[in-house]
């Protein structure tokens, strides 16, 4: 009964199982399959990616983002936040928001066809304090 339903499981992934990862003197990298032929994402775009879609959240003041490579054929990398949040924030929402913007900025601009799972750490909560403008 299990195998059946990972089968099944597998069969609707299919699309997911041909990306691999690799490793070259630059660094890891995403193998993606196109119709034009291979693209080959570096982690440390993915990384840029992230961390600019982590920046335009409210929640989070600061963040470290780390793209790491899975074992699982499902989803092959896997994103590492550790973050401060700002004061008056709830972490799950933080992460919730954080998942989705990582997920949907890689969606959009890679046109990745897989969940990224984004392991979350709060390692500080701050207060921040709006900038004052100056008129002159």
């Amino acid at each position: 009964m299990l195998k059946d339903l990972i089968g099944k499981i597998l069969k609707k992934t299919k699309k997911v199982v041909t990306l691999s990862t690799a490793r070259t003197s630059s660094g890891e990298f995403l193998l993606k399959k196109t119709d034009f032929g291979l693209v080959h994402v570096e982690f440390a775009t993915i990384e840029k990616l992230a961390n600019r879609a982590v920046s335009e959240l409210k929640e989070i003041h600061e963040a470290e983002l780390a793209v790491e490579k899975t074992t699982s054929t499902v989803t092959p990398l896997k994103v590492r936040l550790i973050a401060t949040l700002a004061e008056g924030y709830s972490a799950p929402k933080a992460k919730l928001a954080a998942d989705m913007a990582i997920n949907n900025a890689l969606k959009n601009l890679l046109a990745l066809e897989f969940y990224v799972p984004v392991d979350v750490r709060v390692k500080q909560i701050v207060q921040v304090v709006p900038q004052k403008r100056r008129v002159r």
